[in-house]
């Protein structure tokens, strides 16, 4: 078995681990620390996010060339990009650096009207732990990237298996004495900082990884820079369509509506997540095909083959989510959090566009034509931005997940279909393979909805329907 098998077996083992978590660890969260205090950690992550668009793409330009450079086996030319990115990084941490300072000093100015001194206070201690986390993530990230190009995905993986048991066990034993959203934010940080030291071994010292200055290399800055910048401004729209919902309703309404589409967040966030464990370990191997010239008709094979193995995973999701949603927010949230399921559908839908195609962008990094994807999400931003100002205001976060959703559907559903078609791929191939699992999907959603409806939905019906 190769590792990019082994990749996204363990991939799938995280998203079912992160779910049964995400079902235990986010109501006994809320239970300890509270529901104002969670809002308030959700609100405080949102800004820090942000600061994840500071890679300014260049682990997926490292990626991508690395990958190239190691089909040609140019050493030399491994050991110089692998330089260039490392002097980039260092730069951007002390970017992140200095725009957190000035964040952290005005705080009190952005919050002042929805939080109280003593949220006030939490909510600097919090970002200033936030802060160390980021930098430290950002300042290995060159490590993640060369893992990720040797394909060696049991090691990526399996990291991010360890985290993922390790962090909820290690934020519940703690927050059952300390609980506080500090609390929660200071064993993050910590976690995080001795997981990023074993990356930085495992290159050195496993994957036998040099960096060295040799020479500059002017063409390879110019790729490098544009497929870099393309990547960093699909990043901010990124940002803007999973994070900037939560800080507009923050500064509108306070901590209590933040909560609830986070909770709404964490939903349509692992839904993405189903889809990411395949298609995310295809880069280096695109990369290496496009470089050896491969014909349109094989990246057309891979895109419809990629895609429809999401397609059946996250479909199944979807229509058992739309079924089934409503009661598992109310057993896994609260009655409070119901809104937060509408929330998720609205989004969820024209979301499943963009997830069972994501290996497009893939195939658009290895050709570097990255940035049509850039032009297109700015385009996207703008039009989320401004109609979750208007509809956030007039109708709360609904009107913010439908800002959003429109703005998806229009961008992905439309735009980039349109373009992928023009470069070569067979568009309208793909969507017939996709509407023939549709029809074999849809007699077991109306199944599951008729028991539903007919024999109502107490906990063993509900059990009962998922396994259906």
């Amino acid at each position: 078995m190769n590792e990019r098998k082994i990749g996204i077996i363990i991939g799938y083992i995280n998203m079912v681990l992160q779910a049964i978590i995400n079902f235990m660890y986010v109501p006994l969260l809320i239970y300890y620390i509270g529901k104002s205090e969670y809002g308030l950690y959700q609100l405080i992550g949102s800004i820090i996010a942000y600061f994840s668009i500071m890679d300014f793409g260049l682990s997926a330009s490292i990626v991508r060339f690395y990958s190239k450079y190691k089909a040609l086996k140019d050493k030399i030319k491994i050991e110089n990009l692998l330089f260039i990115a490392l002097i980039g990084y260092f730069f951007i941490a002390i970017l992140m650096f200095s725009i957190g300072l000035i964040i952290y000093n005005n705080i009190e100015n952005i919050f002042n009207n929805s939080m109280s001194l003593n949220e006030l206070e939490t909510a600097k201690n919090i970002f200033i732990l936030l802060l160390i986390n980021i930098l430290v993530t950002m300042s290995t990230m060159i490590f993640r990237a060369i893992i990720n190009a040797n394909e060696k995905y049991f090691c990526l993986k399996g990291l991010e298996f360890i985290q993922l048991i390790l962090q909820p066990l290690c934020i519940i034993c703690v927050i059952k004495e300390y609980p506080t959203a500090f609390s929660v934010a200071l064993v993050q940080t910590i976690l995080n900082i001795l997981l990023n030291l074993y990356r930085v071994y495992y290159c050195f010292f496993s994957l036998n990884v040099k960096i060295k200055y040799h020479y500059w290399d002017n063409k390879l800055f110019l790729d490098f820079k544009n497929l870099a910048l393309s990547v960093f401004l699909v990043s901010i729209v990124d940002q803007i369509f999973f994070k900037t919902n939560q800080v507009i309703l923050g500064v509108i309404y306070g901590t209590d509506i933040v909560a609830i589409y986070a909770v709404a967040a964490t939903i349509y966030v692992s839904y993405m997540s189903f889809s990411m464990a395949i298609s995310g370990v295809y880069l280096p191997y695109i990369s290496r095909i496009v470089t050896q010239n491969c014909k349109e008709k094989d990246l057309t094979d891979l895109f419809v083959k990629v895609g429809r193995y999401q397609y059946i995973i996250l479909v199944l999701i979807l229509t058992g989510f739309i079924i089934l949603g409503k009661n598992f927010i109310i057993i896994w949230a609260g009655k409070y959090f119901i809104e937060a399921y509408y929330i998720a559908v609205i989004i969820m839908i024209p979301f499943t566009i963009d997830l069972i195609q994501n290996i497009g962008l893939s195939i658009l990094q290895a050709k570097n034509k990255y940035d049509i994807r850039a032009k297109v999400y700015i385009l996207m931003g703008i039009i989320n931005i401004i109609l979750s100002i208007y509809l956030g205001k007039k109708y709360g976060a609904i009107g913010c997940a439908s800002a959003t959703a429109l703005s998806m559907f229009i961008g992905n559903g439309i735009i980039m279909n349109y373009y992928y078609y023009c470069i070569g791929i067979d568009i309208i191939y793909f969507w017939k393979n996709i509407l023939y699992i549709t029809m074999y999907v849809l007699p077991y959603a109306i199944i599951s909805n008729i028991i539903i409806s007919k024999f109502g939905n107490n906990i063993e019906l509900f059990v009962f329907d998922i396994i259906i």
